[in-house]
């Protein structure tokens, strides 16, 4: 059996009217990733003094740049719009920034709350 377990987080939550007028909701999801560790490299004919003091460099220009400091990224993955009985099958409350681990199962969607 093949399991798959997804971290997501709610992006935006919209109220709209189904095709045959119900209420209902879109909610757009993003997964949340963990950021790999960053490895920076010198040429090894440089000398160690100088090799540190590049790597210091760039770790710090790294830092000051728009999402350097994350430690997570997001990915655009999931939109769902349901009706107000479907979202409370999924047992969802969605609000931005809550999070959900999605598993992934026999063909089956399962949401927790995180």
């Amino acid at each position: 059996m093949l399991r798959s377990t997804i971290r997501l987080k709610v992006q935006s939550v919209k109220s709209m009217k189904d095709i045959e007028n119900r209420e209902s909701y879109q909610i757009e999801f993003v997964e949340v990733r963990q950021r790999p560790p960053m490895v920076t490299m010198t040429p090894t004919e440089l000398p160690q003094e100088i090799s540190q003091m590049v790597v210091q460099i760039t770790k710090g220009v790294q830092r000051v740049m728009p999402g350097g400091n994350s430690k997570e990224y997001e990915l655009k993955k999931l939109t769902l719009i349901l009706t107000a009985e479907e979202l409370e099958a999924f047992r969802l409350k969605p609000y931005p920034n809550q999070l959900y681990e999605l598993s992934i199962s026999d063909g089956t969607f399962a949401f927790r709350e995180i």
